[in-house]
């Protein structure tokens, strides 16, 4: 698939994301019935999501967490957790590639390897005290401010066609 036109859907699967959340059955620990077994997760989906993070990369984290929630049978916490060992698992093998190619900054990818660490410990301690009634909401508004975000770049189809509505 073309990179714009993963570009140009993105917004819309952020929304779609959020609209999730927002109105999907109440989040727990408990755990549910899975529908795809370990196996055939770990030979289906995830590679999908790792190619997709890989190629493209926003909302992944998102995607990961919603196939363990809905398909694999993970509670909150577990799908959250499961979700962060796959992205970094993608993110590593998307590291490996880079460096083979010797397209690496070092002192960016140290900066925002620092970011991510101390994101993911603020994030991890939050989740665990607060659980689902503070990660859904924050899913909600962050899958809905990149989606803004992204639909309001210079280029976007949504932007291009708001801006000839209002013109003429």
């Amino acid at each position: 698939m073309p990179r714009q036109a993963l570009a140009d859907a993105l917004p819309f699967v952020l929304i779609a994301v959020a609209l999730y959340f927002a109105f999907a059955p109440p989040l727990d620990e408990s755990l549910r019935r899975a529908r795809l077994g370990p196996r055939l997760y770990a030979l289906t989906l995830a590679p999908a999501i790792g190619f997709y993070d890989g190629v493209f990369g926003p909302g992944a984290g998102s995607f990961y967490m919603i196939a363990l929630l809905t398909l694999a049978g993970c509670g909150l916490i577990a799908a959250m957790a499961g979700a962060r060992f796959a992205n970094f698992g993608s993110n590593l093998g998307s590291l490996a590639i880079y460096a083979f190619g010797g397209h690496i900054v070092v002192a960016a990818g140290l900066a925002v390897g620092v970011g991510a660490f101390v994101g993911a410990r603020l994030g991890a301690g939050s989740a665990l005290k607060a659980g689902a009634r503070l990660v859904r909401p924050l899913i909600v508004v962050v899958s809905c401010a990149m989606a803004l975000k992204l639909a309001s770049a210079p280029g976007a189809p949504l932007r291009e066609w708001l801006a000839a509505l209002f013109a003429g």
